[in-house]
């Protein structure tokens, strides 16, 4: 079978007003910065409580040799709350994962139970995630790669959770995946990144404009069938 593309579109329309110009993003000092990841103490936990990258040491770890970074929020979200520089943006919802079996959506997440009725795996836990696509787990490996370390973040570090269970779930080292919690609500203690006061790779959002987009796995994709 033909390789699969990932085809991402993003359309913004400018409705009105003025845009702020564009602001430089400082460099990490070479001399002081971090040259590696530190170790969590947890290694296969998707929690953010687990990790030792959070929103107020975050800027420490940016930019590193060999380090993947990603934002799982929405493109509206980040359009309109900002982000944090050198993250790409790939949405969980409606994209990777939801709840239900959904055209375009690669995995749902399910609770699951063995025979005598008793819940084995909670939605979002290891085991709890089911592939749409025949093709879904090869595309999610074109898109995080399992041989490099993995920083998420998303909008109350939940959806970071939820997709380094499902990494692990597919065999992936859960020592590599770090859950960096949240960019835009705080969840107990956890400061959210956009609200914290030293976040110097913060890039604002503004509200003058639209997002719409679009992803784009491929037409011919080939649904899974439920036993």
């Amino acid at each position: 079978m033909k390789k699969k593309l990932l085809l991402i579109g993003l359309c913004v329309l400018i409705l009105g007003g003025c845009s702020t110009q564009p602001q430089s993003t400082p460099l990490p000092d070479p001399v002081s910065a971090p040259t590696a990841l530190p170790e969590k103490s947890v290694p296969q936990s998707a929690l953010m409580s687990d990790s030792p990258i959070s929103p107020t040491n975050l800027d420490d770890y940016l930019f590193l040799k060999d380090v993947l970074y990603f934002d799982l929020r929405s493109p509206a979200q980040l359009a309109e709350e900002g982000s944090v520089a050198g993250f790409v943006n790939i949405p969980f919802y409606g994209v990777l994962v939801d709840y239900e079996r959904k055209d375009n959506v690669l995995y749902r997440m399910t609770k699951v139970r063995d025979e005598n009725g008793q819940v084995t795996a909670q939605m979002g836990d290891v085991g709890s995630f089911s592939a749409n696509y025949q093709e879904s787990e090869s595309l999610i490996r074109d898109l995080f790669p399992q041989d490099q370390p993995i920083v998420f973040i998303s909008t109350a570090g939940v959806e970071a959770a939820y997709i380094i269970s499902l990494l692990i779930q597919l065999g992936y080292d859960g020592s590599k995946l770090y859950n960096a919690g949240t960019f835009s609500n705080g969840m107990g203690n956890i400061i959210a990144y956009k609200d914290y006061p030293d976040a110097k790779y913060h890039v604002p959002g503004t509200n003058v404009y639209t997002v719409s987009s679009q992803f784009l796995w491929n037409e011919t994709l080939t649904p899974t069938v439920d036993e």
